[in-house]
């Protein structure tokens, strides 16, 4: 009983929680990308270098400048510090512009950079500047999407309850101004209303706008993650949790697929394989986000990272711990069935001795199966002697159709040749009647449909289903239709001879009464239209039964 005990045990804990065939799909699949997420890195890296050759030789002012915005969005969620200096850079250059439109841009973009390294009373003093301002149609939706990432990260921060309230008021404000200013057509649009759904209660609502979004991007898009994310959120909510960790798990997966090291729902994905006690991946999951927070320095990530990194850790710990006793106890479970085992095998060789006089009688049974064994396969050589025969049988039969065809036409050829010598008679003789009679081929051309009536009717008896046997070999627009009262056509009468073993071109053009080269036309065109290739028509046409 303890055994029992100590064995289930030692399965509960190396086994995961209960997890879905969906989540466990998605999660392999999570795996796969994080073993290959370097390249990804490194294919963002490169992005980065070839901005960097382009404005290390770039001199137009408005270029470099535009570079420059190009290789800090490259940045943004990647590298924050890198994000910031390109930012500054931004400014200083926009500023030299004096432009008003171009100044804007370059502040707002350092005010996102700001957020990202936490230098959060820096980005709320740009932001502030441009309160009260009225600003352009074009940078209105950046401002409040700016605002609402801002007074978001910081209500996730370690703040009083009231101010924290104050803040998510803030954020819902902008959220709002947000959905306004951009058209009811544009995925931030949406998004945004879906959020603010979620906030409220709408989670039915907010779940049908994100799904609709993530219907029509692909997951290497860069919104894709972001909406996966908030959808994670709402039926998280709702209390679906297995929904909820497998749109934390495609969120992760375009993350990884875009080269992003700001991760958020990795860390929310390893939170939650945490509480259903996968222990491992949630380990896993956190140790990369906390590398690539690190790495990124984005502080809010970071810091959240950090937040719960100690109770995966120790939990992850405690149950290295747990595997290694239960390892211990079950190895010493193993010698004590292996003492166990070395008894039994002495015991056995004590039953040897019985065994041996088991084998004589093994031995004469062996010898009676023998015996049986000589008498089956002496039925089985009658039985393939019997196929044999009826396989001559039917090569003879076939050989005697292709005689008797081959004289019928030789018959008919005689009679053409007979009307000739006659037609030469009758041209000495002067005879008109005679020469009209004569000069006609009415009765060669009947004899021939009466022989050609009786060849179909005879080879459909020996190969009643070749017709559709011919069609399954070709493809669609090859397909023959006979007419009304028609066994076989001219082409399917070539085919019928080479099915009969008569291959030679010749052969057949002098049976079917045509030139050799309108047989080899039907061959030709038959071969190109075969479904298999036209190397193996001819072999599959000779096993049509």
């Amino acid at each position: 009983m303890r055994l029992a005990k100590l064995l289930f045990g030692l399965l509960m804990v190396c086994s995961s929680f209960s997890l879905s065939a969906n989540d466990k799909k998605l999660l392999n699949r999570l795996d796969d990308l994080l073993e290959q997420r370097e390249s990804y890195f490194e294919k963002r890296r490169n992005d980065i270098r070839n901005i960097n050759q382009l404005l290390n030789i770039e001199t137009d002012p408005v270029r470099e400048y535009e570079l420059i915005k190009k290789i800090t969005e490259k940045y943004l969620p990647y590298n924050a510090d890198s994000a910031l200096l390109y930012s500054r850079r931004g400014v200083r250059l926009a500023a030299s512009f004096q432009k008003e439109n171009t100044m804007i841009e370059a502040n707002l973009r350092l005010a996102q950079a700001y957020i990202l390294v936490g230098l959060y009373h820096e980005s709320v003093a740009i932001l502030n500047e441009y309160e009260d301002v009225e600003l352009p149609p074009e940078f209105q939706a950046y401002f409040y999407s700016i605002n609402a990432v801002l007074y978001n990260t910081l209500s996730s921060l370690r703040i009083t309850s009231s101010i924290r309230m104050k803040y998510r008021h803030k954020w819902e404000g902008y959220e709002r101004n947000l959905m306004d200013a951009l058209p009811e057509n544009d995925l931030g649009h949406h998004l945004a209303k879906a959020e603010l759904y979620k906030e409220i209660g709408r989670l039915d609502e907010a779940i049908i706008i994100l799904e609709d979004i993530l219907e029509g991007v692909n997951i290497e898009d860069r919104v894709y993650a972001s909406t996966a994310y908030t959808l994670a959120d709402a039926y998280g909510r709702k209390g679906l949790i297995d929904k909820k960790i497998d749109f934390l798990t495609l969120s992760s997966q375009s993350d990884i697929l875009n080269g992003v090291k700001e991760h958020t729902s990795l860390r929310e994905l390893a939170l939650e394989l945490y509480k259903n006690n996968e222990l491992s991946r949630a380990y896993h999951y956190i140790k990369v986000a906390l590398d690539d927070a690190v790495e990124s320095n984005a502080q809010l990530r970071r810091a959240e990272v950090l937040e719960i990194l100690p109770l995966i850790d120790h939990s992850y710990q405690e149950n290295r711990e747990k595997t290694r006793k239960y390892i211990m106890i079950f190895s010493t479970i193993v010698c004590l069935l292996l003492i166990i085992l070395i008894f039994g095998m002495i015991f056995i060789q004590k039953q040897k001795r019985e065994l041996e006089a088991s084998n004589a009688q093994v031995k004469d049974t062996n010898q009676l199966l023998s015996q049986l064994n000589d008498e089956l396969k002496n039925s089985k050589q009658e039985v393939e002697n019997a196929n044999k025969q009826l396989m001559s049988v039917n090569n003879v039969q076939e050989e005697s159709i292709a005689r008797y065809l081959k004289l019928c036409s030789t018959y008919i050829g005689k009679l053409d040749d007979y009307r000739m010598q006659l037609l030469r008679k009758g041209n000495k003789s002067n005879k008109e009647d005679l020469l009209k009679v004569l000069k006609s081929k009415e009765i060669v051309d009947q004899e021939l449909k009466i022989f050609y009536k009786d060849f179909d009717q005879s080879f459909l008896k020996l190969y009643p289903n070749f017709v559709q046997s011919y069609n399954d070999l070709m493809v669609d627009e090859a397909k023959i239709t006979l007419k009304k009262n028609e066994l076989l056509n001219t082409e399917l009468r070539v085919f019928a001879l080479v099915r009969l073993g008569i291959e030679e071109s010749t052969q057949i053009a002098e049976f079917l009464r045509y030139s050799i080269t309108t047989i080899y036309n039907y061959r030709t065109k038959a071969r190109n239209n075969a479904k298999d290739g036209r190397e193996n028509f001819e072999k599959h046409l000779m096993e049509i039964q």
